[in-house]
């Protein structure tokens, strides 16, 4: 097709027209969700989807069943316990990652503070024996211990600056760092193939707006999965050229 002949706008209806008619297979869509359950650990989720879709995981069910525990641990505080299963389960895992291992022995502290006031003195004794060595050597674990160390100078510490390092993410942020490390050491993806697919659609989204100057209604919000109209769309342009532009002596 000629430069000219390119169109330049495409409206909401037609837009929603075209892909109505481009169909996935069932097999196709089944398979992402089965990869996302199996990744993420959600071995209950994923064995009543194999009832339900018939799809076959790519790894037996049974070998998630490490990771659910992990998991479940990290979420109930008992971090020792989670070394534990960890090194079981490859004891080279930590021995070979020294931040996750860093990672493990700041959020056994956070616990431990979490317990309240009567636990500073086994906090203090902890943080000399186990993260002071450490955070010796290394510049990005010394800001790390002393982040955790602040929260013992306030009567509340949930409400405090670093407040945030007692909240569930602090959790599933162990959990996460855990479930890459562990996926990685047997050789699995550490990503759900779902999300390759968001960044290849916020990729491709992009190239057709800058290279093939396509204006047309496009996702911003993959979590709530809506469109942007184009309206919506020129007067975002506008501000973000806006905001790029020179700045004013």
């Amino acid at each position: 097709m000629a430069d000219g002949d390119r169109r330049s706008e495409i409206g909401m209806k037609e837009w929603k027209c075209k892909l109505s008619k481009q169909q996935t297979p069932r097999n196709v869509m089944d398979g992402i969700v089965m990869n996302y359950l199996v990744v993420n650990g959600y071995k209950d989720v994923a064995a009543a989807f194999v009832k339900d879709s018939g799809m076959k995981p790519d790894v037996p069910l049974e070998s998630i069943q490490n990771r659910m525990d992990i998991r479940k641990a990290v979420f109930e505080g008992n971090i020792p316990k989670v070394i534990e299963k960890v090194n079981d389960l490859n004891p080279k895992i930590l021995d070979s990652q020294p931040k996750l291992y860093f990672l493990l022995q700041q959020q056994r502290m956070i616990e431990l503070i979490r317990q309240g006031p009567e636990k500073i003195s086994e906090c203090l004794g902890f943080a000399r024996r186990e993260l002071a060595p450490r955070a010796a050597k290394n510049e990005q674990f010394l800001e790390e211990m002393e982040r955790v160390m602040a929260l013992l100078a306030f009567p509340d510490p949930s409400k405090s600056a670093v407040g945030h390092l007692l909240s569930y993410e602090q959790r599933q942020k162990v959990v996460s760092a855990l479930n890459t490390a562990i996926l990685t050491s047997q050789c699995q993806s550490k990503d759900p193939r779902l999300l390759f697919l968001l960044r290849q659609l916020a990729f491709t989204q992009s190239q057709l707006q800058e290279r093939i100057k396509l204006v047309f209604p496009v996702i911003r919000d993959f979590k709530e999965a809506t469109f942007c109209a184009m309206d919506e769309e020129k007067s975002l342009k506008i501000s973000e050229k806006e905001n790029s532009g020179p700045k004013q002596q």
